[in-house]
């Protein structure tokens, strides 16, 4: 009987939540309460220990809460019912997309997507441009302002012309370089 309230219960959560694994907390929470898998404590802890461990912590915490619940099998069951909603609208979006393959319209939509992410991207940039270049102004930084620019505008000609180039290595290199030419300011 564990085994099938863990399903339905991260197949629930795995259907109707979204906004990544921190908005499922309460869901989580009202499910393990519900079933008595552990009490709030233990699935705070459960919490913190998922948020410090690697991979998406939604899926850290249906392991958890699973294995606490059943061990390892419950594990398995907890973490394949919450992955198992997205499977299936992945599995549903493709075959429909398959079938409009050479759409106008299809593409035309996704163009538009494009067009919305580059925007939002383009306005995450501007966010992050606009508070560093404003703060180092309004403090009467103008050189570091200025190289602040020739390090965002050599990271993007670095990318551009050496794709290659891991994006992680990149701010890595940019935090070296940030930290030799601002030490001094």
């Amino acid at each position: 009987m564990v085994f099938i309230n863990l399903f339905f219960a991260f197949f629930r959560i795995g259907l109707f939540s979204f906004g990544g694994g921190l908005a499922m907390i309460p869901m989580y929470l009202t499910e393990v309460e519900k079933h008595g898998w552990m009490t709030q404590s233990e699935f705070m802890d459960i919490v913190a220990v998922s948020q410090m461990t690697p991979g998406p912590i939604a899926v850290n915490m249906a392991s958890y809460v699973g294995s606490g619940a059943a061990g390892w099998p419950g594990a398995i069951v907890a973490t394949t019912a919450l992955a198992l909603p997205s499977v299936l609208v992945i599995l549903a979006l493709t075959t429909v997309l398959n079938r409009l393959k050479n759409n106008p319209r299809k593409d035309a939509f996704f163009f538009g997507i494009k067009s919305a992410a580059m925007a939002l991207i383009f306005y995450a940039g501007w966010l992050i441009a606009s508070d560093t270049l404003t703060t180092s102004l309004h403090d009467g930084q103008w050189p570091m302002a200025v190289k602040g620019l020739l390090i965002a505008g050599g990271c993007y000609l670095t990318r551009v012309y050496w794709s290659k180039l891991e994006p992680v290595l990149l701010i890595l290199a940019s935090g070296v370089v940030g930290a030799f030419i601002f030490s001094g300011q």
